[in-house]
């Protein structure tokens, strides 16, 4: 027995230090951005894996932010959408809690674990898109149910941040890239994702052919769509939550590029599109920015001023939705960018954006031939 007991010592004693210096490095580190640490022995870190564990990251900063303005939505949003705008000067703080690739039920539970942890939310933004009420868009991998409506970072995410390989990988690609100032998507600490430096050899005409194509050939996307009832009724949750509270809620349809809704109609889902579009108003009024109007027809060229690629619009066009939003500046936001829709003036919307679809199609033949080539050949009629 002694010599077990000592075998035993000896071998807690040679691992234990090693397994807490790896501990403490990864938390040093801090690749997914859930410890705030900003900098490593003067370095600046650039946090290239925060990407990979936005719902982790995220759910962490409500904790510690305690927001009382929240940015919510896809990645739209999460690339879009700028806490810092003016008419959050009196709001703060904002933190933009957008997600990556989320159904309107991960959306929901990141708005209730916000309000576990700031139960004086006063304003709440939320990007909706078509695709985050397909019934087929199941939660992503990385969402976890465990680690909302907490108030710290729970000891499973503790430990995977902390003691797993992946994160010690994280960590070293992290001070590689740090050291290299070699950085595509970050982070502001207020939520916000960012291009630090543009991907070489990837222009924007590329960039759209692959969105378009991902989307039409992703499941849960526009591959395969049937209009969930139980999202809608989550969406419906989260507008009768913030009547209750007296939270001011604004809902707006994310502002794509004009590709974007033709591939749609491409795939044979314009009809549940407009569809989808009615059962919202009957839940609230909503903001318009789809369809064809002077930001989302912007022409497809090396150097667009408003999109990264069909589906993700810059700040700059986010920065005009929440003037619209708030009534701040509206002198410069286009007029036909962002129109109020509810039940009364649904239908006649809806044609409007039929017959600026027609112009647009027999102006851009190019775009039409471009999504019709890369439709998915199992919807080929």
């Amino acid at each position: 027995m002694k010599k077990y007991r000592q075998f035993n010592l000896t071998f807690l004693g040679l691992v234990f230090p090693g397994l807490l210096s790896f501990g403490l490095f990864n938390l040093a580190v801090d690749p997914y951005g859930v410890m705030n640490n900003q900098n490593l022995f003067g370095l600046e870190l650039l946090k290239i894996k925060k990407i990979i564990s936005v719902r982790l990251f995220k759910a962490v900063d409500v904790t510690r932010i305690q927001p009382k303005t929240l940015l919510l939505g896809s990645s739209r949003s999460d690339l879009g959408l700028d806490p810092k705008h003016p008419a959050f000067k009196n709001k703060q703080p904002a933190y933009n809690l957008a997600l990556v690739g989320p159904n309107i039920y991960e959306v929901k539970r990141y708005f209730e674990h916000a309000l576990k942890n700031q139960p004086e939310l006063k304003t709440v933004v939320i990007g909706i898109d078509f695709f985050m009420f397909n019934k087929y868009k199941v939660n992503e991998a990385d969402f976890n149910e465990k680690r909302l409506e907490k108030t710290s970072l729970i000891p499973q995410d503790f430990v995977n941040v902390s003691f797993s390989i992946d994160a010690l990988d994280a960590s070293q690609e992290t001070i590689k890239a740090s050291v290299n100032s070699d950085a595509y998507y970050l982070y502001h600490p207020d939520g916000l994702r960012y291009v630090y430096q543009n991907k070489p050899n990837e222009p924007i005409p590329k960039k759209f052919k692959g969105m378009l194509s991902g989307l039409m050939r992703g499941e849960g996307y526009y591959k395969k769509y049937q209009l969930s009832t139980v999202f809608l009724n989550d969406l419906k949750d989260i507008v009768e939550t913030c009547q209750k509270r007296n939270i001011n809620l604004k809902i707006f349809i994310s502002p794509s590029h004009a590709s974007q809704w033709e591939s749609i109609q491409t795939v044979g889902l314009w009809s549940a599109f407009e569809d989808w579009k009615r059962e919202i108003v009957k839940i609230t009024p909503v903001w318009d920015f789809s369809g064809y109007n002077t930001i989302t027809t912007e022409p497809i060229t090396k150097n667009m001023k408003n999109y990264w690629d069909s589906s993700h619009y810059r700040k700059e066009v986010g920065d005009l939705v929440m003037n619209r939003l708030f009534d701040y500046q509206n002198e410069i936001v286009p007029k036909d960018f962002g129109i109020l829709i509810t039940e009364s003036n649904i239908e006649s919307h809806l044609q409007k954006i039929r017959d600026r679809q027609e112009i647009w199609g027999n102006n851009n033949p190019d775009v039409v031939q471009l999504v019709e080539k890369l439709k998915p050949e199992e919807i080929e009629e």
